[in-house]
């Protein structure tokens, strides 16, 4: 009996063996397949991050070429080939020329769409292909290999621009360093489209006036209040117009943007408080750039305004009048940069104004003399880069 007790239980440690081994046979086989999928993904997913980077390059080096010269889109088509080609992209590494496509066109904003267009386009969008990229594990399964795409749209900045500035001169600008600030600070805007070696304008407007009591010719000042047209009463204020739109840079900051030009409370006129009406001015900006003769019809138009307060002309209604002129901003196709000077700022209206015009919004708000200097000249260059740059959409 003892014999015939052994013997069984030899047998079932024997089946027992055999019934692991095969076990261990089947999970070793489920973790071969599953570290094979894992390597395969991880080459597609390497691969799509690198032809991704590729084209992302392609696209924003095409669209600068574009913004140097609008009408070379050969010359953009070649610079994105050249960018695209400088990148690694899986075992082929190079794309070749008829993977790559160019297409230059516009891009809609609220849509998020790119529309094909040969006629003064703005943006640029790339398309390439790496095709039979090798997999490794894939070909047990009759996979052997797979083709890898990336696209990417670029835009901003393409062409010439004409600019306004719109800078507030209005008595609250004497108070903790801000007129000084924008003495030293607002020629640097200038400065920085000139860098760009563009066909770029500008022009300047002052932010605001009351024209029942203040007259240029009175106070010997070589500027003229603007007449748009676009507002009821006099309540409302007026831009005054310091520079028509030019090329003319150095007038600019020697003349237009000097210390002796730039006053807090300028267009007070006699016994009366210089008020801030954020929205006729911005009205009137617009109206610059999209109606004066100096403006042309090829250029993009971008309203740099500069605010240290709360808008309070008219005085019913003047934060929704500026909310207003932003929207008449926005259905001409008039970006609005914004940026807030100083503690007594009215940020929040300051951000609405560019969201409604697709723009950005710049801070610059402090109260000390120096800082303030240094925070609007970084406001101004930043005002400008962001006009004038490429960015990835999508």
């Amino acid at each position: 009996m003892h014999s015939f007790n052994s013997r069984c239980a030899q047998y079932k440690t024997r089946n027992r063996a055999g019934v692991t081994l095969v076990l261990m046979v089947f999970l070793f086989v489920v973790i071969i397949g599953m570290t094979a999928f894992a390597v395969d993904l991880g080459i597609m997913y390497l691969d799509r991050v690198q032809i991704q980077n590729a084209v992302d390059a392609g696209a924003i080096a095409a669209n600068l070429q574009l913004k140097q010269n609008e009408g070379d889109v050969e010359g953009a088509v070649q610079m994105a080939e050249s960018f695209i080609q400088a990148h690694r992209v899986g075992m082929n590494q190079t794309i070749p020329d008829n993977a790559i496509v160019v297409e230059t066109g516009t891009w809609d904003e609220d849509t998020k769409g790119f529309a094909v267009s040969s006629e003064s386009p703005d943006s640029i969008r790339v398309r390439g292909t790496q095709a039979n990229e090798n997999y490794f594990f894939a070909r047990v399964f009759g996979r052997d290999d797979f083709d890898i795409v990336g696209s990417a749209v670029a835009t901003g900045g393409g062409g010439k621009i004409d600019f306004c500035m719109l800078l507030d001169l209005s008595g609250s600008m004497a108070y903790e360093g801000r007129i000084e600030a924008l003495r030293n600070s607002a020629p640097t805007f200038v400065d920085v489209i000139e860098g760009f070696d563009g066909d770029d304008q500008i022009g300047v407007m002052g932010l605001s006036a009351q024209p029942n009591f203040y007259d240029p010719n009175d106070e010997g000042h070589s500027c003229s209040i603007y007449d748009s047209g676009l507002h009821a009463s006099a309540d409302h204020h007026r831009g005054v117009l310091e520079c028509n739109i030019t090329s003319n840079f150095d007038h600019l900051r020697d003349t237009v943007l000097s210390s002796s030009n730039l006053d807090a409370a300028k267009y007070r006129g006699s016994n009366y408080t210089a008020y801030t009406g954020t929205g006729a001015s911005l009205c009137d900006a617009v109206h610059v750039l999209v109606n004066d003769s100096s403006g042309r019809t090829d250029a993009k138009k971008v309203v740099v305004l500069m605010s240290d307060g709360y808008a309070n002309r008219p005085r019913t209604g003047a934060r929704q009048y500026a909310l207003d002129a932003a929207a008449y901003a926005d259905a001409n196709d008039v970006k609005v940069y914004t940026i807030s000077l100083g503690n007594d700022a009215d940020v929040e209206l300051m951000e609405e104004i560019a969201d409604a015009t697709s723009a950005s919004h710049f801070d610059a708000t402090g109260s000390n003399g120096g800082d303030l200097t240094t925070l609007l000249s970084n406001a101004f260059e930043s005002a400008a880069l962001a006009a004038k740059r490429s960015t990835l959409v999508k």
